[in-house]
């Protein structure tokens, strides 16, 4: 809803002037009537009913950058190449703390 009512705060900026007055609902057959239809099973609406289906919507999402994270030079680095490659450090002492390290995460597809 916040992504509508910016898309209408920016369209009333273009704008000298406006403003907006309340209907009642009586005098609102329109608007009466689309309530009526949203809160209405698929069957429960008349077949001469106007229904216009919205191909694309009013408010498009803006495209997200995503910057690819290179985990290799990380602490996971090297616990995620021992459990998917067996690769292990050539210094004895820090191979065996790997392992013991490792023991303790679990890979689930490409996730640590």
């Amino acid at each position: 809803m916040q992504k509508y009512l910016d898309k209408v705060k920016a369209q009333i900026a273009k704008l000298q002037s406006f403003s907006i007055v309340r209907i009642p609902r009586e005098e609102n057959i329109e608007a009466d009537y689309l309530s009526k239809l949203a809160t209405a099973k698929e069957g429960a609406i008349p077949p001469i009913a106007p229904i216009r289906y919205l191909e694309l919507p009013s408010i498009f999402a803006m495209d997200v950058k995503v910057q690819a994270i290179d985990y290799s030079n990380s602490w996971t680095g090297p616990i995620v190449n021992y459990i998917t490659n067996g690769t292990l450090p050539d210094d004895n002492v820090k191979a065996r703390q790997l392992k013991i390290r490792a023991a303790k995460y679990l890979m689930m597809g490409d996730v640590l």
